[in-house]
């Protein structure tokens, strides 16, 4: 977030993260000691491949085969990673998560404070979406979507926290502070995919954390929600019979003329999708939803691996709904599912902001061992 330089932050994840747990993967086949690889990682290595696979068949791709191929490579070091730290470093992951969640609330924080009071950016519905600090290239996320999403992940992150309720009053004060920072940015990005997915989120870990400070929590927001309904009925009306919640209607459209005849294997991971508009002048280079990008790149097949991983996870996560790992990382996902629905390029790139938002909770769900389920709250205490 404060590192101006994409290729510096790329390198970052390489030499903190990734390099470190193919180093221990090595290690591990080197010393011939066995790598248990639990079930659930089955459907995603088989995704893995199969997308990295799918490059062979695309056309036009502006970067070479293996290029786009390596993203497969990395995203399954990127799951290693998770999984060693949460087995080995269990406290020090948590840690460290909470910490990124602190640093990433500030800089929405002093992108609103910039924005909004020293450059007096507009206020009015839609009258300017935020997706930066503006100071510098700091805090830049390009595209009100991209930033809608990525603080709309951290939110549902942060809110979980916030109503465990093994969580002390002063940290749970501070959390939902750092909630209502990033709730605000979510809201003034103007990313309606991530409006529903922090609600959805949000009831996800309501459910799962099943507090008394939840249950509070959730009627105060239901009651803001009218009042504010009440506020902007003329803009919501607007979103429905006009833009009808998404405006995607005709991307999805022309996914669905394009794609005949290519359903089963997609055009490949790397060829273009080129949607232009009616005005002649904008162009959407994807299908501005994960499932229909997904099957672009490579089939219905790449969807089908992704859908029983998916199916596995969720299976794992309620058999051990009572671990605080995952109260915090399924609703994350469940933001994930739902906010991705509209809007997302790829899922497998190299570092970005759809690793922390897809990936990080599926890693994390995947990662917790499966004979926890009679540990409880244990693992509540590394806070």
């Amino acid at each position: 977030m404060w590192l101006q330089s994409g290729s510096a932050h790329n390198t970052q994840v390489y030499l903190g993260l990734l390099l470190p747990a193919l180093i221990a993967l090595v290690c591990k086949l080197v010393s011939r000691a066995p790598i248990r690889v639990s079930v659930e990682y089955l459907p995603w290595l088989l995704f893995l491949a199969w997308v990295a696979s799918s490059t062979l068949w695309s056309t036009n791709a502006e970067k070479r085969p293996l290029d786009l191929a390596k993203c497969a490579m990395f995203i399954a070091l990127f799951l290693a990673a998770l999984a060693i730290l949460l087995r080995q470093g269990e406290a020090h992951l948590r840690r460290a998560l909470m910490a990124g969640f602190v640093v990433v609330a500030l800089g929405a924080l002093a992108s609103l404070i910039y924005q909004f009071f020293l450059l007096d950016k507009p206020l009015a519905y839609r009258a300017y979406r935020i997706d930066r600090l503006g100071y510098g290239d700091f805090a830049n996320y390009g595209w009100p979507v991209i930033a809608g999403i990525f603080h709309g992940a951290i939110a549902v992150w942060v809110f979980g926290y916030a109503i465990d309720r093994k969580v002390g009053t002063k940290a749970a004060s501070v959390a939902l502070a750092m909630f209502g920072v990033l709730v605000l940015y979510v809201v003034f990005t103007y990313a309606r995919g991530a409006w529903f997915g922090v609600l959805g989120g949000c009831l996800a870990a309501v459910l799962v954390q099943n507090s008394r400070r939840g249950w509070w929590l959730s009627a105060a927001f239901l009651v803001l929600l009218l009042g504010v309904g009440m506020l902007y009925w003329q803009a919501l009306t607007f979103e429905v019979q006009t833009q009808q919640l998404s405006g995607r209607e005709a991307i999805w459209q022309y996914f669905f003329e394009v794609m005949q005849g290519h359903w089963l294997f997609g055009y490949g991971l790397g060829t273009p999708f080129v949607y232009n508009w009616p005005d002649g002048v904008n162009i959407s280079p994807h299908a501005h939803s994960l499932y229909l990008q997904q099957v672009y790149d490579s089939g219905l097949v790449s969807l089908a691996l992704m859908a029983i991983g998916l199916l596995g996870v969720a299976r794992k996560a309620w058999r051990l709904r009572d671990d605080p790992w995952v109260r915090l990382a399924f609703p994350a996902l469940v933001f994930a599912l739902i906010a991705l629905l509209t809007d997302v390029e790829r899922i497998i790139t190299r570092p970005s902001v759809y690793w922390t938002v897809f990936w990080l909770p599926v890693a994390i769900l995947l990662a917790i061992p499966g004979g926890r389920q009679d540990r409880g709250d244990d693992a509540a205490t590394a806070a």
